[in-house]
């Protein structure tokens, strides 16, 4: 019986989809993620459509993989950043391992406000991707929370909850009627770049600031980009959607 991995490189080989030798096709992929990259370009481009757990075990005998239900691991596997149309260079992925209590937390607040826990997860991974200086915080609630005497001691989630719902109100009162447009408010209307902050801002959301600043209120690009934060990474995750279904590891 033919091996399936000498099959598999053989079809790549005789499509002109791959040109290295197969003991270098055996090292390149020798762990689950870049097995998974390869399942993401193949089924990007039609040549294979089933899931990549199927895809792993027809072509690929790697140790099986236990699953650590303390963090998630969420890749940006996008292949074009929809605010500026261009494709997404791999140092500007927004790849992250996330604790899964902190996620927890921010899902349960989220649907308890009546608020989209996706929407919800995706500001936080924008504010400041669920770590670092704030990681009590992971919506950066500064002058509205942590900084406030009134509501220093107020859960940080909870009043950022309280907090987003009041944004949506007032963006919509202000005539804001697209999703993008009123998610804006949590970042707010201002402009950026040009000679905003003493002119150090040279580049935001992927757009070349220098000269000519982004006027927020006309073009929500940070709204444009938590939703693509949201649809195209958050949602794309099978684990993220399991803790948002709240069957992640049953």
């Amino acid at each position: 019986m033919d091996n399936p991995n000498v099959a598999l490189y053989d079809k790549l080989v005789g499509q002109g989809l791959y040109t290295k030798s197969y003991d270098e096709f055996r090292k390149q992929f020798s762990s689950h993620e870049k097995v998974a990259a390869l399942f993401s370009a193949m089924q990007k481009d039609g040549h294979y459509t089933r899931s990549v757990d199927e895809f792993k075990r027809s072509f690929f005998a790697l140790p099986v993989e236990q699953p650590d239900y303390r963090s998630i691991e969420i890749r940006d596997t996008r292949q074009v950043d929809p605010i500026t149309g261009q494709p997404v260079p791999d140092t500007n992925r927004l790849h992250v391992k996330a604790d899964v209590q902190p996620l927890k937390h921010i899902i349960t607040k989220a649907k308890e406000h009546g608020i989209d826990p996706y929407t919800a997860l995706a500001i936080a991974h924008q504010e400041t991707m669920f770590k670092g200086e704030y990681s009590d915080n992971p919506f950066n609630l500064l002058s509205g929370g942590r900084l406030n005497p009134d509501t220093a001691g107020v859960d940080r989630v909870e009043l950022s909850m309280q907090e987003l719902t009041d944004k949506y109100a007032y963006a919509k009162k202000l005539g804001k009627s697209t999703e993008a447009e009123q998610l804006q408010a949590w970042n707010g209307y201002g402009k950026v770049g040009g000679g905003s902050f003493g002119g150090t801002v040279k580049k935001a959301y992927g757009i070349d600031v220098s000269q000519n600043p982004i006027d927020m209120n006309t073009n929500p690009v940070y709204g444009q980009r938590v939703i693509d934060i949201r649809d195209n990474i958050l949602k794309a995750n099978p684990d993220i959607r399991k803790l948002v279904e709240g069957t992640f590891g049953q």
